[in-house]
């Protein structure tokens, strides 16, 4: 009983849920996708990054079937395409639409820890402007 009690706990993050894409081709299945890159083992500004994007995304964009996030390892082999097209080597957040994409690398780093707010507002602005482009 503690078990199931557990398990169904641990399932539950919030009222909406992280559309994540499949994980073949190269994941242009939305006008308007969120990259999250990483490697295997990730310090705690990159799981920090990972976290505030991800409530980003869920929080204020999940609701929108025009953009899709995507968490990738780019230590995995069928990730290679993907990451070569960004020209990823670590850690990265890149908001991509067909004809551009941003990279927010920095601006994540910068602020993922010590001021979160701001990276989110920036992901949501940096998503809108590349959706009405």
């Amino acid at each position: 009983m503690i078990m199931a009690i557990l398990l169904f706990g641990c399932g539950q993050s919030g009222t909406k849920e992280i559309k994540k894409v499949s994980d073949t081709g190269l994941y242009d299945e939305a006008k308007v996708m969120i990259y999250y890159f990483h490697g295997k083992q990730r310090c705690p500004t990159c799981i920090a990054i990972q976290k505030v994007t991800e409530d980003a995304y869920v929080n204020f964009l999940a609701d929108n079937e025009n953009v899709k996030y995507k968490e990738v390892d780019i230590s995995l082999k069928e990730n290679e395409a993907l990451a070569e097209k960004y020209e990823i080597t670590w850690s990265s957040l890149i908001i991509a639409s067909a004809g551009e994409y941003k990279n927010l690398t920095e601006y994540a780093f910068g602020l993922a820890l010590r001021n979160p707010e701001v990276l989110i507002d920036l992901i949501v602005k940096e998503t809108n402007n590349l959706l009405n482009n």
